[in-house]
């Protein structure tokens, strides 16, 4: 099963936690359930959005996004969400941050199993 991480940028940021911490009980429960669902492996619900980037959508209230960065079968990388009305902007932004995130993949070298050693990711689950 694959671990699920979130993604901290270069400067500090956790974009995905913000995105979560601002979620009300029932969308965040919603998301939650995702990322559990992740975490077992259950990727079919990712639509590939080019580049490394995944999407996840909740069809439900205002169409919840979250994006990933599928890093091989052993790891999920949590990027960022959103909902259907800063979608477009969002995604420039997780395309962003997949390119960080390869970035720094490649200058620390690769990790076994494709889990960085890097203080960039840090455990969601």
């Amino acid at each position: 099963m694959p671990q699920v991480k979130e993604f901290i940028d270069k400067h500090g940021r956790n974009h995905y936690r913000q995105f979560f911490d601002a979620l009300a009980a029932v969308p965040a429960a919603k998301v939650a359930a995702v990322i559990a669902r992740l975490a077992t492996g259950h990727t079919s619900g990712l639509k590939g959005l080019g580049g490394g980037l995944a999407e996840w959508r909740l069809d439900w209230g205002p169409g919840i996004r979250i994006y990933v960065h599928q890093d091989g079968e052993k790891l999920i990388v949590l990027l960022a969400g959103s909902d259907k009305g800063d979608q477009q902007k969002a995604i420039a932004m997780a395309r962003a941050l997949v390119t960080e995130y390869k970035t720094e993949k490649r200058v620390t070298g690769k990790r076994a199993a494709g889990a960085p050693k890097s203080k960039k990711v840090v455990p969601t689950i």
